[in-house]
């Protein structure tokens, strides 16, 4: 164990970078929506096709911009100050994670989500443990 936290540390950037490109793929073209159990609709098709949706839509836009934030912040890195240089993408990961809850809520009735928006949680859940391993390891 200590071997993959000392891993996880060395490589942080690579890893986050990663997962958020997962969570952008897992969201994006895998099934995010369920409509009445029959048609299983990815996240761009709710992005750019999904007229009646309405606010679902918007916080489809802010699910895809979360890992894109990170992936920018990571590879450019943005000028940020104070404390949020240093905890901005465990924010991002929380913000997938509490918007595509959100997103959850939001869905009309006899749309549910499916297992690729099930997935963007979960990665996000695993990029907050990335982010923050310096406080769940006290090494």
């Amino acid at each position: 164990m200590d071997e993959l936290i000392k891993t996880v540390r060395q490589n942080k950037t690579s890893i986050v970078i990663a997962l958020a490109i997962l969570m952008f793929v897992a969201f994006g073209f895998c099934p995010a929506i369920d409509v009445a159990g029959k048609a299983k609709i990815n996240g761009l098709k709710v992005l750019f096709e999904g007229s009646g949706l309405g606010f679902s839509r918007f916080l489809s836009v802010l699910i895809f911009l979360a890992p894109m934030l990170v992936v920018l912040n990571n590879s450019v890195n943005l000028k940020l100050t104070g404390k949020l240089s240093e905890h901005f993408c465990t924010l991002c990961f929380i913000a997938g994670v509490v918007l595509c809850l959100l997103f959850a809520i939001a869905l009309p009735s006899g749309i549910s989500l499916s297992w690729g928006s099930w997935l963007y949680m979960l990665i996000s859940l695993l990029g907050i443990g990335v982010c923050r391993i310096d406080i769940f390891t006290k090494n």
